[in-house]
Protein backbone atom coordinates (compact mmCIF):
# COMPACT_ATOMS: atom_id res chain seq x y z
CA UNK A 1 0.00 0.00 0.00
CA UNK A 2 0.89 3.40 -0.87
CA UNK A 3 0.25 6.67 1.88
CA UNK A 4 0.80 10.25 1.23
CA UNK A 5 2.70 11.50 4.29
CA UNK A 6 1.52 14.55 5.81
CA UNK A 7 4.12 16.90 5.88
CA UNK A 8 4.03 17.71 9.77
CA UNK A 9 5.05 13.82 10.23
CA UNK A 10 7.96 14.54 8.53
CA UNK A 11 8.80 17.77 10.25
CA UNK A 12 8.95 19.91 7.10
CA UNK A 13 7.26 23.39 7.40
CA UNK A 14 6.11 22.79 3.68
CA UNK A 15 2.90 24.94 2.36
CA UNK A 16 1.75 25.05 -1.37
CA UNK A 17 0.40 27.80 -2.36
CA UNK A 18 -3.06 27.92 -3.71
CA UNK A 19 -2.29 29.04 -6.91
CA UNK A 20 -0.14 26.03 -7.55
CA UNK A 21 -4.08 23.90 -7.57
CA UNK A 22 -5.11 25.97 -10.06
CA UNK A 23 -5.59 24.85 -13.48
CA UNK A 24 -2.47 24.94 -15.31
CA UNK A 25 -0.31 24.45 -12.48
CA UNK A 26 2.87 22.28 -12.85
CA UNK A 27 2.56 18.68 -11.83
CA UNK A 28 3.75 17.36 -8.99
CA UNK A 29 7.07 15.27 -8.29
CA UNK A 30 6.63 12.37 -6.32
CA UNK A 31 9.26 10.84 -4.21
CA UNK A 32 9.79 7.66 -2.30
CA UNK A 33 12.88 6.43 -0.45
CA UNK A 34 12.91 2.41 -0.05
CA UNK A 35 16.67 2.53 0.71
CA UNK A 36 16.23 1.95 4.90
CA UNK A 37 13.94 -0.54 5.75
CA UNK A 38 17.20 -2.60 7.31
CA UNK A 39 20.53 -1.75 8.79
CA UNK A 40 23.71 -4.12 7.84
CA UNK A 41 26.22 -4.44 10.32
CA UNK A 42 29.66 -5.32 8.79
CA UNK A 43 32.60 -6.08 10.71
CA UNK A 44 36.45 -6.65 10.25
CA UNK A 45 37.93 -9.47 11.25
CA UNK A 46 41.56 -11.61 11.53
CA UNK A 47 42.34 -12.90 8.11
CA UNK A 48 43.86 -16.70 7.17
CA UNK A 49 44.92 -15.92 4.21
CA UNK A 50 41.97 -17.75 2.58
CA UNK A 51 39.47 -17.20 0.12
CA UNK A 52 36.76 -16.65 2.87
CA UNK A 53 35.84 -12.61 3.06
CA UNK A 54 37.49 -10.90 6.04
CA UNK A 55 34.07 -9.60 6.99
CA UNK A 56 31.34 -10.47 9.22
CA UNK A 57 27.89 -9.28 8.31
CA UNK A 58 24.38 -8.92 10.31
CA UNK A 59 21.14 -7.73 8.84
CA UNK A 60 18.99 -5.84 11.04
CA UNK A 61 15.03 -5.14 10.64
CA UNK A 62 14.11 -1.25 11.04
CA UNK A 63 11.03 -0.89 12.80
CA UNK A 64 9.04 1.81 10.75
CA UNK A 65 10.53 4.62 8.36
CA UNK A 66 12.42 6.03 10.63
CA UNK A 67 15.77 6.24 7.84
CA UNK A 68 13.34 6.38 4.99
CA UNK A 69 11.55 9.64 5.93
CA UNK A 70 15.07 11.21 7.00
CA UNK A 71 16.57 10.47 3.30
CA UNK A 72 12.52 12.03 2.37
CA UNK A 73 13.66 15.02 4.27
CA UNK A 74 16.82 15.62 2.43
CA UNK A 75 15.48 14.51 -0.94
CA UNK A 76 12.81 17.39 -0.24
CA UNK A 77 14.61 20.54 1.20
CA UNK A 78 16.85 20.05 -1.97
CA UNK A 79 14.17 20.19 -4.66
CA UNK A 80 12.65 23.03 -2.70
CA UNK A 81 15.48 25.01 -3.78
CA UNK A 82 16.07 23.57 -6.93
CA UNK A 83 12.19 23.47 -8.38
CA UNK A 84 10.33 25.70 -6.12
CA UNK A 85 7.29 26.65 -8.16
CA UNK A 86 6.83 22.62 -8.13
CA UNK A 87 4.57 20.77 -5.23
CA UNK A 88 5.91 17.75 -4.25
CA UNK A 89 4.05 14.52 -3.36
CA UNK A 90 5.57 12.41 -0.68
CA UNK A 91 5.20 8.47 -0.76
CA UNK A 92 5.45 5.72 1.41
CA UNK A 93 5.56 2.05 0.01
CA UNK A 94 6.36 -1.01 2.37
CA UNK A 95 7.90 -3.76 0.06
CA UNK A 96 5.22 -6.92 -0.02
CA UNK A 97 6.41 -10.24 1.17
CA UNK A 98 6.96 -11.64 -2.39
CA UNK A 99 9.28 -8.96 -2.66
CA UNK A 100 11.12 -9.40 0.57
CA UNK A 101 11.61 -13.63 -0.06
CA UNK A 102 12.80 -12.36 -3.92
CA UNK A 103 15.44 -10.60 -1.88
CA UNK A 104 16.37 -13.19 0.32
CA UNK A 105 17.11 -15.06 -2.08
CA UNK A 106 19.13 -12.66 -4.42
CA UNK A 107 22.55 -11.61 -4.13
CA UNK A 108 24.89 -8.71 -5.17
CA UNK A 109 23.57 -6.55 -7.40
CA UNK A 110 20.62 -8.38 -8.97
CA UNK A 111 18.71 -7.09 -5.62
CA UNK A 112 19.17 -3.85 -6.82
CA UNK A 113 17.30 -4.50 -9.92
CA UNK A 114 14.39 -6.63 -7.60
CA UNK A 115 13.56 -3.54 -5.69
CA UNK A 116 13.42 -1.49 -8.67
CA UNK A 117 11.14 -3.50 -10.80
CA UNK A 118 8.72 -4.23 -7.38
CA UNK A 119 8.59 -0.50 -7.19
CA UNK A 120 7.86 -0.02 -10.55
CA UNK A 121 5.59 -2.47 -10.73
CA UNK A 122 3.28 -1.19 -7.90
CA UNK A 123 3.73 2.02 -8.99
CA UNK A 124 1.95 1.11 -12.49
CA UNK A 125 -0.80 0.46 -10.33
CA UNK A 126 -1.81 4.21 -9.35
CA UNK A 127 -4.03 6.32 -10.26
CA UNK A 128 -2.54 9.37 -8.93
CA UNK A 129 0.43 9.36 -11.28
CA UNK A 130 -1.39 11.42 -13.97
CA UNK A 131 -1.42 14.18 -11.39
CA UNK A 132 2.85 13.91 -11.47
CA UNK A 133 5.52 14.79 -14.03
CA UNK A 134 7.90 12.03 -12.35
CA UNK A 135 9.15 10.53 -9.77
CA UNK A 136 12.14 10.13 -7.46
CA UNK A 137 13.02 7.09 -6.09
CA UNK A 138 16.21 6.51 -3.55
CA UNK A 139 16.89 2.97 -4.05
CA UNK A 140 19.60 0.37 -2.44
CA UNK A 141 22.95 0.64 -4.48
CA UNK A 142 25.32 -2.73 -4.33
CA UNK A 143 28.88 -1.78 -4.59
CA UNK A 144 30.99 -4.39 -4.48
CA UNK A 145 34.66 -3.21 -4.40
CA UNK A 146 36.16 -1.46 -1.39
CA UNK A 147 37.13 2.08 -1.55
CA UNK A 148 37.61 5.11 0.42
CA UNK A 149 39.23 2.30 3.75
CA UNK A 150 35.16 0.70 3.76
CA UNK A 151 34.29 -2.95 3.39
CA UNK A 152 33.42 -4.64 -0.04
CA UNK A 153 30.03 -5.62 -0.59
CA UNK A 154 27.83 -2.66 0.87
CA UNK A 155 24.35 -1.25 -0.34
CA UNK A 156 22.28 0.38 1.60
CA UNK A 157 22.44 1.70 4.82
CA UNK A 158 24.73 0.35 7.97
CA UNK A 159 27.39 0.77 10.10
CA UNK A 160 31.36 -0.46 9.24
CA UNK A 161 33.61 -1.13 11.72
CA UNK A 162 37.35 -1.49 11.37
CA UNK A 163 39.02 -2.55 14.66
CA UNK A 164 42.70 -4.29 13.30
CA UNK A 165 45.42 -1.78 13.96
CA UNK A 166 47.13 -0.37 11.27
CA UNK A 167 45.55 -2.99 8.54
CA UNK A 168 44.15 -2.16 5.64
CA UNK A 169 42.07 -4.04 2.68
CA UNK A 170 43.55 -5.44 -0.01
CA UNK A 171 40.81 -6.37 -3.05
CA UNK A 172 42.88 -9.37 -5.42
CA UNK A 173 42.88 -9.64 -8.80
CA UNK A 174 40.23 -12.44 -8.34
CA UNK A 175 38.26 -10.00 -6.67
CA UNK A 176 38.04 -11.32 -2.81
CA UNK A 177 39.51 -9.44 -0.51
CA UNK A 178 41.65 -9.69 2.29
CA UNK A 179 43.61 -7.89 5.24
CA UNK A 180 47.57 -7.26 5.13
CA UNK A 181 49.60 -5.46 7.77
CA UNK A 182 50.49 -2.26 5.45
CA UNK A 183 52.26 1.21 6.57
CA UNK A 184 50.83 4.37 8.29
CA UNK A 185 49.95 5.66 5.04
CA UNK A 186 47.61 3.20 4.83
CA UNK A 187 45.24 5.47 7.41
CA UNK A 188 41.92 6.93 6.40
CA UNK A 189 41.10 10.31 7.38
CA UNK A 190 38.70 10.23 10.98
CA UNK A 191 36.96 12.46 12.86
CA UNK A 192 36.69 12.89 16.56
CA UNK A 193 33.26 12.41 17.91
CA UNK A 194 33.90 14.71 21.00
CA UNK A 195 35.75 17.36 19.12
CA UNK A 196 34.79 17.17 15.69
CA UNK A 197 38.69 17.67 15.01
CA UNK A 198 39.83 15.78 11.83
CA UNK A 199 42.67 13.23 11.95
CA UNK A 200 43.80 10.00 10.52
CA UNK A 201 43.39 6.47 11.97
CA UNK A 202 43.19 2.89 10.43
CA UNK A 203 40.65 1.69 12.85
CA UNK A 204 37.10 3.51 13.04
CA UNK A 205 33.43 2.85 12.97
CA UNK A 206 31.73 4.29 10.13
CA UNK A 207 28.10 4.56 9.53
CA UNK A 208 27.59 4.39 5.10
CA UNK A 209 25.05 5.11 2.75
CA UNK A 210 24.85 3.27 -0.20
CA UNK A 211 22.01 4.16 -2.66
CA UNK A 212 21.12 5.52 -6.31
CA UNK A 213 18.54 8.53 -7.16
CA UNK A 214 16.43 6.83 -10.16
CA UNK A 215 14.78 9.13 -11.76
CA UNK A 216 11.28 7.55 -13.45
CA UNK A 217 9.00 9.29 -15.65
CA UNK A 218 5.61 9.29 -13.77
CA UNK A 219 3.64 8.58 -16.97
CA UNK A 220 5.63 5.54 -18.60
CA UNK A 221 7.49 4.65 -15.83
CA UNK A 222 10.76 4.70 -17.67
CA UNK A 223 13.89 4.98 -16.20
CA UNK A 224 15.05 8.88 -17.19
CA UNK A 225 18.27 8.80 -15.43
CA UNK A 226 20.41 7.28 -12.53
CA UNK A 227 22.68 8.88 -10.27
CA UNK A 228 24.59 6.52 -7.66
CA UNK A 229 26.02 8.41 -4.15
CA UNK A 230 28.17 6.75 -1.73
CA UNK A 231 28.82 8.32 1.86
CA UNK A 232 30.21 7.46 4.88
CA UNK A 233 31.76 9.04 8.00
CA UNK A 234 34.38 7.77 9.55
CA UNK A 235 34.83 8.74 13.59
CA UNK A 236 37.53 7.64 15.86
CA UNK A 237 38.23 8.82 19.22
CA UNK A 238 41.86 9.36 19.98
CA UNK A 239 41.07 9.55 23.60
CA UNK A 240 39.04 6.33 24.54
CA UNK A 241 39.84 3.78 26.75
CA UNK A 242 37.73 0.89 24.67
CA UNK A 243 39.66 -1.71 23.81
CA UNK A 244 37.26 -1.63 20.72
CA UNK A 245 36.79 0.73 18.60
CA UNK A 246 33.03 0.57 18.30
CA UNK A 247 32.70 1.35 21.73
CA UNK A 248 33.97 4.83 20.73
CA UNK A 249 30.25 6.15 21.05
CA UNK A 250 27.15 5.18 22.32
CA UNK A 251 24.82 2.67 19.75
CA UNK A 252 22.15 5.41 20.30
CA UNK A 253 24.61 8.37 19.05
CA UNK A 254 25.52 6.17 16.37
CA UNK A 255 22.68 5.77 15.04
CA UNK A 256 21.49 9.81 15.27
CA UNK A 257 24.48 10.52 13.34
CA UNK A 258 23.67 7.52 10.94
CA UNK A 259 20.35 9.39 10.46
CA UNK A 260 21.74 13.21 9.97
CA UNK A 261 24.21 10.84 7.26
CA UNK A 262 21.35 9.77 5.86
CA UNK A 263 18.96 13.27 5.20
CA UNK A 264 22.52 14.92 4.17
CA UNK A 265 23.40 12.42 1.74
CA UNK A 266 20.00 12.37 -0.19
CA UNK A 267 20.07 16.19 -0.24
CA UNK A 268 23.60 15.82 -1.50
CA UNK A 269 21.86 13.57 -4.11
CA UNK A 270 20.48 16.33 -6.00
CA UNK A 271 22.63 20.10 -4.90
CA UNK A 272 26.55 18.27 -5.45
CA UNK A 273 29.13 17.46 -2.64
CA UNK A 274 30.00 20.71 -1.80
CA UNK A 275 26.27 21.83 -0.90
CA UNK A 276 26.12 21.79 2.77
CA UNK A 277 22.41 21.42 4.34
CA UNK A 278 21.42 21.94 8.47
CA UNK A 279 19.89 18.69 8.81
CA UNK A 280 16.66 17.91 11.19
CA UNK A 281 16.49 16.56 14.19
CA UNK A 282 15.89 13.33 14.52
CA UNK A 283 12.71 12.01 16.09
CA UNK A 284 10.60 8.95 15.46
CA UNK A 285 7.99 9.15 13.39
CA UNK A 286 4.78 7.92 12.99
CA UNK A 287 4.49 4.15 11.55
CA UNK A 288 1.91 4.86 9.58
CA UNK A 289 0.23 8.23 7.72
CA UNK A 290 -3.27 9.04 6.58
CA UNK A 291 -4.13 7.58 3.52
CA UNK A 292 -5.06 8.77 0.16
Amino acid sequence: MTRRLSLAALGLALSLPQALQAEGAPKAIALVSVVGDQLTLVRQKESTGSHIEPFTRRQLPINGQTLNFAMLRGLDRALEIEEPQTPRVLLRWDAPAETRKALAETYGSERDDVVLQALITHLRGLPERSQWSRIEALLPKYFRHQTRGMGTKLAGIGIYTQPLESSQIDLGDDGVASVVEGPSEGRNRVINPRTGEHGRASTYVAPYVYFERVTLDAQTLAVISRKAQFDNIKYHDPMSTANDVSQHLPLTDLLGRLMQLAERSAYQSVRGKESSVEVSTPRELPASAPQR
